[in-house]
């Protein structure tokens, strides 16, 4: 079952205790007073304001419930109106034989403590952090029907409502910044009051709604602490009470005359409390909302963890440990619950010097004012010792200040060095390539380097070439130039081809004139490797000779230069003709074709392929 606190009207200041957790934070405006009517249904209601708080130790908190400003008494008996919270005060309006309190209603809140200071004081006021403004009162006969118009107004919401008056005026309701106006401003509302002393009250509010005297009065603004809110001068609470999901309800109490405040528990947290510590033990509590949540205390020194306490954990506990240096040193204990929500506590804690006791005499804060005197040189000097290790001057003569800036250029050094060499690393990284990333080691990319270089040494053994692991890398990459360079294997530099045949053509038809023939012809194919290694050139004699017979048998010779399957340089050679061709750009798997055609009929092809020793000794293929 969730824990509920729940305030109504009691004409003084109430108060709360809470654990810390997360709590929902509500409250409800008063309503305001109206002539002629039976219940509160008729009269301005109060406002609504809602905040969602997380609380992160035991917090005290006030509450203060408005009362409303509806009454209707005899006409020769007294009004117990108050207008208690900020509601104005009004004079009242009577028949002969009932009368009908005109007060504003009064505002609700919760605060913080604020001394015992009453409720209207300005340091009670500048305590609020949630607020419901009261609605404003009306001196309209509320059962004439042609004067419901003129009703009070609504209580806050971001702004209270307006009051509205039977010539054509209206009186305002409170803001987040200033209270309501009418025509007269001495009945205006103000900081946590409506307008009064007129025939009618303004409602109570973060600011009031203003008074009047013909008719309906302003209702009072609501608040809820943001941080991004106004916030008057003088302001008293601070950032760890801002409100989330917060909502602001103009005329939200629909269901009571005075207003009235809840308190919801929506989740239970943890909390710790520390008595008291030294350079040897420390005494603490842990609680929680519900204690049974708790599952476990953990302290560390320096971040470091020394202990995980199980059981028994809502007592009062003295954990021990021991101090290795006179360092100064932090002592931190976390209490964890189910959900894993964590307090925790973090105190210095040194050998040599300690907090003073609360009971502490004047010798004893002499002598602890010279202990402290005594660890502050010690620690310049043990600063010194360091700095002059890294070459630095410095001496007891300088002050901590200049000290540090000592320590703060080292490290902007530092700082531009290890940007350098993580700049250097990624260097070395892009160039081995992956699996190396600059997130490597100089370690870790050295190993990279040195098992590439086995590999590759490793290969080039296989391919007998003379080299080991402890060769430069110098060496090692003139060996593998060299067997990288395309290489023609041939005895000599100049290949000169010749072939010879007899064609019989016995066709009648063909060659064109028909009758058959027979020739002899002669090819002549010259390729030259020169120096460069990525060119040939080429030289082709097409001619026939040795003719006997007649027809028209037309001979050629078509030139190809492939790369990649695809043809990058050709040319043809006519019958009777001869060419000189130098073929450039030739990289490692190109090919040449020679085809000899024959009355338009290939009759061979020759090919020859560039190729790099480095996959073995491949020679050109005649």
């Amino acid at each position: 079952m969730a824990t509920v606190y729940e305030f109504n009207y009691t004409g003084s200041e109430q108060s709360v205790t809470l654990k810390p957790g997360k709590y929902k934070l509500e409250c409800w405006g008063a309503s305001g007073g109206a002539f002629g009517v039976d219940t509160r249904t008729e009269c301005a209601k109060g406002g609504y304001a809602k905040g969602e708080i997380t609380l992160k130790e035991k917090t005290d908190l006030l509450i203060c419930v408005g009362q409303s400003g509806f009454e209707k008494v005899p006409r020769d008996s007294s009004f117990t109106r108050s207008g208690y919270n900020g509601g104005g005060k009004g004079n009242g309006i009577g028949n002969s034989a009932f009368k009908w309190s005109s007060f504003g209603g009064g505002a609700t809140d919760i605060r913080l403590p604020h001394g015992s200071t009453p409720w209207n004081d300005s340091k009670g006021l500048l305590s609020r952090i949630l607020v419901a403004g009261g609605g404003g009162a009306t001196k309209a006969d509320v059962s004439n029907a042609s004067q419901r118009s003129y009703l009070g107004g609504n209580g806050g919401g971001i702004i209270g409502g307006r009051g509205f008056s039977n010539d054509g005026n209206f009186s305002s309701g409170g803001t987040q910044y200033e209270g309501g106006v009418c025509g007269a401003l001495v009945h205006s509302g103000s900081f946590g009051k409506g307008g009064g002393d007129s025939d009618v009250g303004g409602g109570g509010g973060w600011y009031g709604g203003a008074g009047e005297t013909r008719y309906g009065a302003g209702g009072g603004s609501g608040y809820a602490l943001t941080k991004d809110n106004y916030k008057p001068p003088g302001y008293i609470p601070t950032s760890e009470y801002y409100l989330e999901n917060v909502v602001m309800t103009t005329g939200g109490n629909t269901t009571k005359a005075d207003g009235y405040a809840k308190i919801t528990l929506l989740q239970a947290l943890p909390f710790l409390t520390v008595s008291s510590y030294n350079s040897t033990t420390a005494t603490f509590k842990a609680d929680h909302t519900d204690p049974t949540l708790l599952t476990k205390i953990e302290y560390f020194i320096d971040d470091v963890l020394k202990e995980t306490i199980t059981t028994d954990l809502a007592s009062e506990k003295t954990i021990n440990y021991t101090l290795e240096d006179n360092a100064l040193h932090t002592l931190k204990i976390v209490v964890t619950d189910s959900t894993n929500a964590t307090a925790e506590k973090v105190v210095s804690i040194s050998k040599n010097i300690m907090p003073l006791e609360n009971d502490a005499t004047l010798q004893d804060i002499t002598n602890k004012i010279k202990e402290m005197k005594d660890g502050l040189k010690s620690g310049k000097r043990s600063i010194i010792n360091v700095l002059e290790l890294k070459d630095i001057d410095a001496s007891l003569n300088n002050t901590f200040v200049e000290l540090s800036e000592k320590v703060k250029d080292y490290f902007d050094s530092a700082d531009s060095f290890f940007q350098e060499t993580n700049k250097g690393k990624e260097l070395i990284a892009n160039a081995i390539g992956l699996p190396a990333t600059k997130e490597n080691t100089f370690s870790e990319l050295a190993t990279y380097i040195n098992e590439n270089k086995a590999k590759i040494v490793d290969t080039l053994v296989k391919k007998q070439q003379l080299v080991t692991i402890e060769d430069p890398w110098e060496i090692i990459a003139n060996i593998i130039k060299e067997l990288y360079s395309v290489t023609y294997s041939y005895s000599t530099n100049s290949i000169i081809k010749q072939e010879s045949f007899t064609s019989q053509i016995a066709n009648s038809t063909y060659p064109p004139g028909g009758g058959g023939s027979v020739s002899n012809y002669t090819y002549w194919l010259g390729y030259t490797f020169l120096n460069d290694a990525n060119k040939i050139k080429v030289h082709i004699d097409c001619h026939k000779d040795n003719t006997s017979g007649s027809g028209y048998n037309e001979i050629r010779i078509n030139f190809k230069h492939t790369s990649n399957g695809k043809v990058i340089n050709s040319f043809t050679c006519d019958q009777s003709n001869s060419i000189d061709k130098e073929i450039t750009d030739i990289k490692k798997g190109d090919y040449f074709y020679f085809e000899y055609y024959v009355g338009g009929v290939i009759g061979k092809t020759y090919s020859c392929g560039a190729n790099a020793k480095i996959y073995g000794v491949i020679n050109y293929i005649k």
